[in-house]
């Protein structure tokens, strides 16, 4: 690879920056419009040389979550480039591809993939960023016969943004890979697909078939299995693509004969309520820990699937799983309900519809940021997008911000490339804006529930056992074998001025959802369990009784 480093200013200096620990990379690139570098952040900026050896810069705007950053790309006005994008990013570096166009026809472009490091602020001497530019990979005969030939007979491969991860090892171990399922053969028919794993790794691509481990049952798999997102899991070598919509797929990428082991999402995932594909994740926390986002839609008696019921039409609950590596099995580890979140102080104004494309903290492994926005949801309703940031252990509310229209509805890649910024790593921010309201993050509330580990496989998302530590004396005076009916009373008696009809009518909402509104009551500080119980009184006054609520009713 070649490579080209500027010098950053000593860590002495005015110019020193003390970067966040962790980012949320947009994943488009902006253009500097005069090619100049006026606005480039120093510290950030580098300089290197296209395949036709035009100069290009790549600079950063870094801005601490739940807000996005940036990478700024800087040519020369003469030099077209369509556009520049941020495919994937590991440790101190970053993978960037830009397409420039050659000629008048839209196919006329060139694909070129630079690998932004950001070297070593920390170390004595501290290491300068660099920019490094892959070698070209080029279309084999087969696919260019399949595609169309370039007037040269040589067409450089587009990597897919969504099956291509990056993996940097120490200062010389870099891998780059991309996994598909392709055609076999072109004369089998029916067409047979395969895993390829297309690879840069020790300075030159390869070609890799690896056989795929699962016990599925059938040959459905392969075909349908497409990657929606990828995550490179520690500095040992291995990668894990994952088709949101049924499993995961993670291999060694230093292995000379890799094999692929297909693991399934959480059993809950795959009912018949699960979320759509932005209202889930797979991500990768502190410790190398696989984590898996999911957002439910829920009925306003608690129950799975959306409900037409006006005051609680965009409810739901955020359920979190890790994957225990030794067996890769899931064992879920985190729940947050809607009302947990709207009933927050620091929630006030912000809309109260489903979240949008979860993101778990690459530092914290019960942080997680998302996007809330009325209009996704509601015809006619506000367009501001806002990013949120929120504890899942606590059930609190780390920060928000709000973006540009139309510009974080796109899934954010998170990245530690600022962490290598800072010349003194531990002086950052960590990670994280200032909290919007103190007294959420230690308000006295009671601990939060306890999930007993079990595997998923016999979990489904409305029949999840728990362990709920409250500090009210009455439930700490119950024992194991007390009725749950039992438990709702002792806890409305312990509320203050509560009326004796609103007891009552609590009393029956609470006993007609499996225990969840009940989770969320205790969940919350004394002061606010009254005024939270006369919200969902109303509420329910006002529902419309829909099909799952009449069921639960019945069987009652």
């Amino acid at each position: 690879m070649e490579t080209e480093a500027t010098q950053r200013p000593p860590s002495g200096s005015p110019a020193a920056t003390a970067y966040p620990r962790w980012v949320l990379l947009s994943p488009y690139a902006d253009r500097e419009p005069d090619g100049s570098y006026s606005t480039a952040d120093a510290n950030t900026l580098v300089s290197g040389r296209t395949s036709t050896g035009e100069p290009i810069g790549v600079s950063l705007v870094v801005a601490a979550p739940p807000a996005s950053s940036r990478v700024c790309f800087h040519l020369p006005p003469e030099v077209v480039a369509n556009y520049a994008t941020v495919v994937a990013a590991h440790g101190d570096s970053l993978l960037i591809h830009v397409v420039f166009k050659t000629n008048g026809w839209w196919r006329d472009r060139t694909h070129e993939y630079f690998v932004y490091n950001a070297g070593a602020g920390a170390a004595d001497p501290p290491r300068p960023p660099s920019l490094s530019l892959l070698p070209p990979c080029f279309l084999t005969e087969q696919e260019l016969g399949r595609f169309g030939r370039r007037s040269d007979g040589r067409e450089r491969r587009e990597l897919s943004s969504t099956a291509t991860g990056l993996l940097r090892r120490g200062e010389e171990d870099l891998v780059v890979a991309e996994l598909r399922m392709v055609a076999a053969s072109d004369d089998d028919w029916p067409v047979q697909r395969v895993a390829e794993l297309l690879l840069f790794r020790s300075g030159e691509w390869c070609v890799k078939r690896p056989p795929v481990s699962h016990d599925h049952g059938d040959d459905t798999l392969l075909p349908s299995w497409r990657a929606g997102t990828v995550a490179t899991v520690g500095d040992g070598g291995l990668i894990c693509w994952a088709d949101l919509s049924c499993g995961l797929m993670p291999t060694d990428v230093f292995d000379d004969t890799p094999v692929l082991q297909y693991v399934a999402l959480p059993a809950a995932a795959m009912e018949p309520h699960p979320g759509r594909g932005s209202t889930r994740n797979v991500s990768v926390t502190a410790g190398g820990t696989v984590k898996f986002v999911n957002v439910f839609p829920r009925c306003c008696c608690g129950g799975a699937g959306a409900t037409n019921c006006r005051r609680s039409q965009h409810a739901y609950t955020i359920n979190t799983w890790t994957l225990r590596m030794d067996d890769m099995v899931w064992v879920m580890d985190g729940m947050v309900d809607a009302t947990e979140l709207w009933s927050l102080d620091a929630y006030k104004g912000l809309p109260c519809v489903q979240p949008w494309n979860p993101i778990m903290s690459v530092e914290e492994p019960h942080v997680m940021c998302f996007v809330v926005c009325e209009s996704y949801f509601v015809e006619g309703g506000n367009i501001t997008e806002w990013q949120i940031m929120i504890d899942t252990r606590n059930k609190t509310i780390r920060s928000v911000s709000s973006y540009p229209i139309n510009q974080c509805g796109r899934m954010t890649l998170p990245s530690r490339v600022t962490y290598y910024l800072n010349s003194y790593p531990g002086s950052s921010n960590g990670g994280t804006s200032s909290s919007l309201s103190k007294n959420h993050v230690d308000n006295g509330a009671p601990p939060p529930v306890v999930i007993d580990d079990f595997q998923t496989n016999n979990v489904t998302n409305t029949s999840v056992q728990f362990s709920c530590n409250s500090s009210a004396k009455p439930m700490q005076q119950v024992s194991e074998i007390v009725s749950p009916e039992k438990k709702i009373l002792a806890a409305l008696e312990e509320i203050p001025d509560l009326a004796r009809d609103d007891m009552l009518k609590a009393y029956s909402i609470l006993s007609h959802d499996n225990g969840r509104r009940f989770r969320s009551l205790m969940e919350l500080p004394m002061s606010l369990r009254k005024d939270w119980l006369l919200m969902e009184i109303k509420a329910w006054d006002a529902c419309s009784i829909c099909s799952t609520c009449t069921t639960v009713l019945q069987c009652d």
